[in-house]
């Protein structure tokens, strides 16, 4: 099996970026998504760069503001997100905790494609060229969505994207009639659909995945009173571990070869 160690959120906040140019040094993770829309993104991209790890980093999509990052007001980069009321308040994404339902309202796909292309224009401009633009990634939950899945397969088609997160393996699981429907309207078949899950859930199901060839596993690297952890929903009922403990674990649990998502053929 090969394994991608992927971070999330790289450039949501002060502690976010320190965590994941953390994991990058001390080996834990093999790639990060970058987030383009936040007032922490040159710091993000200033760790990069110093860091030299510019080719392990992709675009990581966001559509809204995290209510778990204090610090995280996030600004669309066009202006016919900012002045929907539907996406933003006060020219800033809204802050949610899963999703409002409206958002399966179809006819957005049009201002969803537009924010798409200026993140991913974006994206390219911060990086220099030297990045993986051939994956991106979403909160898991907003691909599930009408109006992105209709974007998302014109953004695959026209941009050539080779590899998307488009559902996790507990999202799967909940056998949801509009998860099926977004997953058809987004299909490329082109892009590579790969199952992707956290580090707690993997350990705990791992001879669930034994017929996967790759799997991602994605964390929220932070620190909290001085313990590194990893704080993505766990799905889960039991204490949090702390990051290296969880991947000592991963490593001693069978064989498997770790990836980049650059490096996904």
């Amino acid at each position: 099996m090969k394994i991608i160690l992927n971070a999330d959120d790289f450039g949501k906040s002060v502690e976010r970026n320190r965590a994941i140019d953390d994991s990058f040094k001390q080996g834990l993770i093999c790639s990060a998504g970058l987030i383009v829309t936040g007032k922490h993104l040159q710091e993000a991209v200033d760790y990069i760069n110093k860091g030299g790890y510019v080719e392990n980093i992709h675009l990581h999509v966001n559509f809204s503001a995290n209510l778990l990052e204090e610090d995280s007001d996030d600004i669309p980069l066009t202006e016919t997100m900012r002045q929907d009321p539907f996406f933003c308040k006060d020219g800033k994404f809204k802050k949610y905790k899963g999703l409002p339902h409206k958002f399966s309202d179809v006819r957005k796909w049009r201002i969803v494609y537009r924010e798409l292309v200026a993140q991913y224009k974006k994206f390219k401009e911060v990086t220099q060229g030297r990045a993986d633009y051939k994956h991106i990634d979403f909160h898991l939950w907003y691909n599930l969505t009408y109006p992105v899945s209709v974007a998302l397969n014109l953004f695959t088609i026209f941009h050539n994207i080779k590899t998307v997160r488009y559902i996790g393996v507990h999202q799967i699981q909940m056998n949801n009639k509009v998860f099926k429907r977004c997953r058809i309207l987004s299909w490329n078949p082109r892009v590579k659909d790969i199952p992707a899950t956290n580090i707690d859930y993997y350990l705990s199901k791992r001879d669930s995945f034994k017929d996967c060839k790759i799997v991602e596993l994605y964390c929220h690297p932070h620190y909290k009173n001085g313990v590194f952890l990893d704080n993505s929903p766990s799905y889960l009922e039991h204490d949090r571990q702390p990051m290296l403990q969880q991947i000592q674990m991963l490593k001693k649990s069978g064989s498997f070869e770790l990836l980049s998502w650059h490096e996904v053929e």
